[in-house]
């Protein structure tokens, strides 16, 4: 016989008898408890309060038997009705009962004592907050049985309430609006409530009116049960808070950008600022004030930002502190650049300007900008660092602009976080969630006014007017009109400008329109291509170095 026919065989054998063995090995389960007579009677105090006696016949299928008392109940569309438990007792068999205990839980009490076979368990307790004020009248109500994990055949009430004159019974499950068997008043105004058949988990609630006569006052309690839409109300109080609420937040943040916000000085329009000095050696470019390129786009927008620092770069090749090379490339290769540095540089330069070359070449005097990410990642902070307090050196913000954004959005930031936990703390104890909600909305509104919170001082601001004419001029001219032998010159040291200003592939078409023929070119001192490059081409090659730098210090830090 082959192993398969024998192997087969013996494990289909396993497979068939493993489920019948492991379900012999389970515990055996307990029993279900059965109860089979219920009688209870209950007394109302002159101080509004129930005092019960129960007695269960059951037989326990286990060692104990548990049943739960309910203390809070639905009473209409937002509230429930709570009640209050207490003096709870237990006897077993006419002895104190072994292992008893009453337990707190959701909604309720578990009272559990020790029980087998058949026994007979009574109840002692007293109920509060059982008489409500209706639009008849005080009422007296309680479900009496509940809380059984089996069913009752029968349940027999006698409740003695003095000056009833009415008596209602409803039996079920909870909520159930079925009446009971039998329900009736004594002569003596006692109680008689018949039940038969209360499933598992039901109840016998009674029901019954009283008089004039009766001394007892209400004492019913009361919840308000939790709604996303109740915690939302939108009402004449809630709104109006709310208004209040976001009404001051948006007139501080109103506040914050009138007296912070604006420029010292208003910025004119002004006439387009020709950047042009006339010298003994001719035209030359001169920046209005002399502001250099990182400084255009901190005035200009508040922000030193990727673009401040790569026009910066820019201009430091132009002023010959470094060369850009181009790197040769296949038809469909990436464009690549090597950064070679020229000088150390002095005093001369900006505290900005000697961050950025010695961030630059921290590594060596030459780099590969597509290998710069790392390097430059945890150097590239210091030179906006420096950017910021120059802007401040120079009198055009009386603050670092980052300062007072960052205070200003953290303040807001802490105003919306305070705004979301008084939403939910009000959404969880009131109606008035929208007032929180509000404040979050004010915080939001703050925060939003910090990013225009950095103010220019007067001098900031008639900077920022040259700017927007320098702006006007290198969108609307060109070098044309100067002499053929400035033009190069000339139009290099426009782009840096041009590059933080958005205008960046016109100027470099400027220096490209300077190649006057079709012969390969060395490059322009500061810029030089491969093998049989040409000038012309510098415009796309420009544009292309930009987008690439720029992204480098994009990668390098996120804080850009």
């Amino acid at each position: 016989m082959s192993l398969k026919r024998r192997v087969l065989p013996a494990a289909l054998m396993i497979c068939l008898t493993a489920p019948i063995v492991a379900l012999s090995t389970l515990p055996a389960q307990a029993a279900d408890d059965q109860i089979s007579g219920y009688s209870a009677a209950a007394t109302l105090t002159k101080d509004g309060k129930l005092q019960i006696k129960e007695t269960v016949d059951l037989t326990a299928g286990g060692s104990t038997f548990s049943r739960t008392l309910t203390t809070r109940v639905r009473a209409d569309a937002e509230r429930d009705r709570t009640y209050d438990v207490t003096d709870v007792s237990a006897t077993v068999n006419g002895q104190p009962a072994q292992g008893f205990s009453d337990e707190g839980i959701d909604d309720g009490r578990r009272i559990t004592v020790n029980a087998s076979g058949k026994t007979t368990v009574v109840y002692s307790y007293t109920v509060g907050n059982v008489v409500a004020e209706s639009t008849e009248g005080r009422e007296v109500s309680w479900p009496v049985v509940q809380g059984f994990s089996a069913a009752v055949p029968k349940a027999a009430l006698s409740i003695n309430v003095p000056f009833a004159t009415w008596v209602t019974c409803f039996a079920g499950r909870a909520g159930s609006s079925m009446p009971c068997t039998s329900s009736q008043l004594a002569e003596s105004a006692g109680l008689e409530i018949t039940q038969m058949g209360v499933p598992a988990g039901g109840r016998v609630t009674f029901l019954t009116g009283l008089s004039d006569q009766a001394t007892v006052q209400p004492n019913a309690s009361y919840k308000t049960r939790w709604t996303l839409g109740r915690a939302f109300t939108v009402d004449a109080g809630t709104v109006g808070l709310s208004v209040i609420v976001l009404g001051i937040g948006l007139l501080g943040a109103a506040a914050l950008w009138f007296l912070r916000g604006r420029d010292a000085a208003k910025v004119g329009e002004g006439a387009p600022e020709r950047p042009v000095l006339e010298g003994a050696d001719g035209p030359q470019f001169a920046a209005p004030d002399g502001i250099r390129p990182g400084q255009v786009g901190t005035v200009v927008d508040e922000t030193a930002d990727v673009v401040d620092i790569t026009a910066t770069l820019l201009d430091l090749a132009v002023r010959n502190y470094l060369t850009i090379v181009e790197l040769p490339h296949s038809q469909f290769g990436k464009l690549d650049w090597e950064l070679r540095r020229q000088h150390q540089g002095g005093p001369e330069l900006l505290s900005y300007e000697k961050a950025l070359l010695d961030a630059v070449f921290a590594d060596g005097d030459t780099v590969v900008v597509s290998e710069l990410g790392a390097a430059l990642r945890p150097r590239l902070n210091l030179v906006r660092e420096h950017l910021y307090a120059d802007v401040v050196t120079q009198g055009w913000f009386a603050n670092r602009p980052d300062a007072v954004r960052n205070r200003w959005t953290t303040a807001g930031v802490v105003l919306l976080g305070a705004g979301v936990v008084l939403t939910i703390v009000l959404a969880v104890v009131s109606k008035f969630g929208l007032v929180g909600f509000a404040l979050m909305l004010a915080g939001l509104a703050l925060s939003l006014a910090g990013q225009a919170a950095p103010a220019r001082t007067a001098r900031g601001a008639a900077v920022l007017g040259r700017v927007a004419g320098l702006q006007r001029y290198l969108a609307d001219e060109t070098s044309a009109s100067l002499p053929h032998s400035h033009r190069l010159e000339f139009a290099s040291r426009c782009l840096p400008y041009a590059a933080v200003l958005g205008l960046t592939e016109k100027w470099a078409a400027e220096i490209a329109a300077t190649d006057d023929d079709d012969d390969p070119d060395a490059g322009i001192g500061w810029y030089s291509g491969p093998e049989n490059w040409h000038l012309s081409d510098i415009g796309e090659s420009l544009s292309n170095f930009v987008t690439s730098f720029g992204g480098s210090l994009t990668t390098a830090r996120r804080l850009f």
